[in-house]
């Protein structure tokens, strides 16, 4: 006989059962509220205000550059950039015909106004540039309209007032990945100075993800840039480029290169490549190798004009002096290979100053030869050669004078006439302004003064690296360079009423492969007055078509900027006439 079970008992026992899993459920659910609300709360508290503040930099505006009397070389103009917010945008089609004027669509049924209309549909997008650098105008007209999801922000743009006359110097501020900075020349070399510190502002965010200005409080304030001064004048600047680009179109050569320095203090007077490029217009420039400053990065055989260096190493060392002789057969045999003179000329007996003024090679072989491999690499390097100069510009080449390690007595022999090593421009400019100042080797700088915003400024002082020569030597070696332009090949260099030192230079350019081609690069170096250099300066002219030799190409080009600076520094004529 089976029990019997009441269906009431039954149903009690699923409701108590039933009451029990929901006051644990209850329980848990108090828990886990008590956990978040009075344990967590702080947490919480902070991740809620995170989502609803936001912080965001502000920039700091970015130094100045200035020539040395205080010229403006490169400023910051006020721009403005136009962008959207397509989450916030109700009516796409609207928004995109009122702007269009501003954004020079004139056809609402062409492919331009869809692509407008396109950015402005994306209802996920909280970010879509429309246009940079609007005009005040057009930043005034577009605010007035007062469309939701369209920003006008005010930008600062920079500006180059100068146009190419600086362009390889200072280079330019552009986007690199998502940031804006300096690049090539000073903007890039002294990017941390001039960009400052930017600030932090603390505000709402939107509901696109934007920070809500009215809101915004500034939590760290910008710290602007700091303004350089350079040490270069606009007004020779000027010339020596006017200068630099006239001989390269007469000689019909691919480019040229320029720098002035002043020797007793290392001062950058000019520093100019042609052709340059406008930094205001970067963006439009197809061939990038004309942002790079070729007178700091970019090396070279010299030829010729390195004789000066042979000349000034071999009567320092006290091997041989001015009116040393030695017979010129017109050709030097050394490790099976033959070397000979410019044009193949036999000299007969010549003194080391005639070696400079015809400047013969086997001349400046047999200099370098009574000196020795070791003591002519040690005074190469002493002059600065395959070595940095410091010059405040990025990627700043060191030339390359390996070729004096070797033991073979070849390389020593051409090395004497500027064939199989290589030097910057920079380098060979510093080299000679140790010449011009008794010996004394100056480091060279574009950089007069910085001038921070809290009022601190840092003054470039004039630093001697080292004292290459004695100064008797330099004096020595000035007067042969003298004689150079008196009785040699430099006479399209000389200035009437002054005694100019200078020395040419016709380099064969090496082929990759190895070998010379027929392509020749001509150059100049040169200082005056010579009785107190005011200045020294290198003029390269880059495989010209027309002009043989340097004597008729870049040393006339060294004579016009020498007269130019002997006026410009009012310094009185020293002589009559010419001889």
């Amino acid at each position: 006989m089976q029990p019997y079970l009441s269906p009431t008992k039954g149903l009690f026992d699923r409701l108590k059962f039933f009451n029990i899993i929901i006051f644990i459920l209850g329980l848990i659910i108090v828990s886990r509220l008590f956990f978040l609300q009075i344990i967590r709360s702080g947490f919480y508290k902070k991740k809620a205000e995170a989502f609803r503040y936001m912080e965001q930099n502000v920039s700091a505006e970015r130094g100045l550059i200035k020539d040395v009397k205080g010229r403006d070389l490169a400023l910051n103009i006020e721009s403005y950039l136009l962008y959207a917010v397509p989450a916030e945008i109700k009516n796409p089609e609207n928004v995109a015909r009122s702007l269009a004027p501003f954004l020079n669509i004139k056809d609402e049924e062409g492919n331009e106004f869809r692509v407008l209309k396109d950015k402005l549909s994306r209802k996920a997008d909280f970010y879509e540039v429309l246009k940079r650098d609007l005009t005040p105008e057009e930043a005034t007209e577009i605010k007035e309209l007062n469309i939701p999801g369209i920003v006008v922000e005010r930008k600062s743009k920079r500006y180059y007032p100068e146009g190419d006359l600086f362009g390889q110097v200072i280079g330019y501020v552009g986007m690199k990945g998502d940031a804006v900075v300096g690049q090539y020349g000073l903007e890039e070399y002294f990017e941390k100075d001039l960009a400052g510190e930017p600030g932090i502002l603390r505000g709402e965010r939107s509901v696109g993800g934007m920070l809500i200005l009215s809101s915004a409080k500034e939590i760290k304030e910008p710290i602007n840039g700091s303004d350089i001064v350079l040490t270069i004048d606009k007004a020779i600047q000027y010339q020596a480029c006017r200068v630099l680009k006239e001989g390269v179109v007469k000689s019909k050569a691919n480019s040229g290169d320029i720098v002035i320095l002043a020797p007793k203090t290392g001062e950058i007077l000019a520093l100019c490549s042609w052709p340059s490029f406008d930094p205001n217009y970067y963006s439009q420039v197809k061939d990038y190798r004309l942002f790079v400053n070729n007178i700091t990065t970019n090396n070279f055989e010299p030829g010729s004009v390195f004789k000066v260096i042979t000349m000034a190493t071999a009567i320092d060392a006290g091997k041989v002096s001015p009116e040393t002789t030695y017979i010129d057969t017109g050709e030097v045999k050394i490790s099976g290979y033959t070397i000979k003179n410019a044009d193949e000329k036999i000299y007969g007996e010549r003194t080391m100053t005639n070696v400079l003024e015809k400047s013969i090679n086997t001349g400046a072989i047999f200099a370098a030869q009574k000196v020795g491999q070791d003591v002519f690499r040690a005074y190469v390097k002493a002059f600065g050669f395959g070595s940095l100069t410091g010059i405040e510009q990025p990627s700043e080449g060191r030339g390359d004078i390996k070729n004096l390690e070797e033991k073979n007595p070849i390389y020593l022999a051409t090395a004497s006439f500027g064939q199989g090593l290589s030097v910057t421009p920079i380098q060979l400019v510093v080299a000679i302004g140790a010449i011009a100042n008794q010996g004394k080797l100056m480091r060279p700088h574009l950089v007069k003064k910085i001038i921070r915003k809290d009022g601190e400024i840092i003054i470039t002082k004039p630093e001697v690296v080292r004292e290459v020569i004695k100064p008797g030597t330099a004096s020595i070696v000035s007067a042969m360079m003298v004689s150079v332009l008196e009785n040699g090949y430099g006479k399209l260099a000389r200035v009437p009423g002054y005694y100019i030192a200078g020395k040419t230079g016709t380099a064969q350019v090496p082929k990759l492969n190895g070998g010379y081609s027929d392509e020749t690069i001509h150059s100049f170096v040169g200082f005056g007055p010579v009785e107190n250099p005011a200045f020294v300066g290198l003029v390269k002219i880059n495989q010209p078509k027309i002009g043989r030799f340097a004597e008729s190409t870049a040393a006339p080009v060294f004579g016009q900027m020498a007269e130019f600076l002997l006026r410009y520094y009012n310094i009185p004529p020293t002589r009559q006439g010419l001889k």
